[in-house]
C-alpha cells in the first residue's frame, strides 16, 4: 500500500479536534502529504435552514448562513492555534449530514486516508446520537484512523 499523499481530517470543533489535527499533521510530515480539515454543519431536522435569524441592528441572515459563518470562524481559530504546520493544510466548512458529507468528500477528493476522532460513547447516548466515526469506518473507500478522545478532566 502506498504512503498517504492526501489526508482528510473531519472535526466536530470540540476540544479534542485540535489533538486530531495535530496528529494528522505529524503523520503527514514524513510522507509530505497534504492535510485538509473539514467540518460538516448538519441542519437541524425540525427547523428550516432558511429560517431567518435577526436582532435589532443586524441584517437578517438564514440559520444556515449564521451557522456556517460561526463554524468557519471557529475552524479558522482552531487551525490558526496550531504551530506553523510543515505540511500543506487547508480548511473548509460544508453543509450536510456529517458521515455522508465526509464520505462523499473523501471519495470525490481521492483521499488516501481519513483521520478522525471518536468519543467512544456507549449504550443509549450512542443509540441516540449515532456514531459518525463508525459510519465513516464502515463505508469509507480508504483507510480510516480513529483516535479515541477521552473527555477532558
Amino acid at each position: 500500500m502506498p504512503p498517504p499523499s492526501r489526508i482528510l481530517v473531519p472535526v466536530d470543533l470540540s476540544e479534542g479536534s485540535r489533538k486530531v489535527i495535530d496528529y494528522a499533521v505529524q503523520l503527514a510530515r514524513p510522507f509530505g502529504a497534504s492535510v485538509d480539515v473539514v467540518h460538516a454543519w448538519e441542519p437541524p431536522q425540525y427547523v428550516a435552514p432558511d429560517l431567518l435569524v435577526a436582532a435589532p441592528g443586524w441584517n437578517s441572515l438564514s440559520l444556515e448562513q449564521v451557522a456556517v459563518e460561526t463554524a468557519t470562524k471557529d475552524l479558522t481559530k482552531l487551525v490558526q492555534s496550531l504551530e506553523k504546520p510543515s505540511v500543506p493544510l487547508t480548511q473548509k466548512v460544508l453543509v450536510g449530514e456529517a458521515s455522508s458529507t465526509v464520505l462523499a468528500l473523501a471519495e470525490q477528493g481521492k483521499y488516501d486516508l481519513i483521520v478522525m476522532g471518536t468519543h467512544g460513547r456507549r449504550g443509549l447516548p450512542r443509540l441516540l446520537l449515532g456514531s459518525v466515526a463508525q459510519k465513516v469506518v464502515s463505508r469509507a473507500h480508504c483507510p480510516v484512523l480513529t483516535l479515541h478522545l477521552a473527555p477532558e478532566a
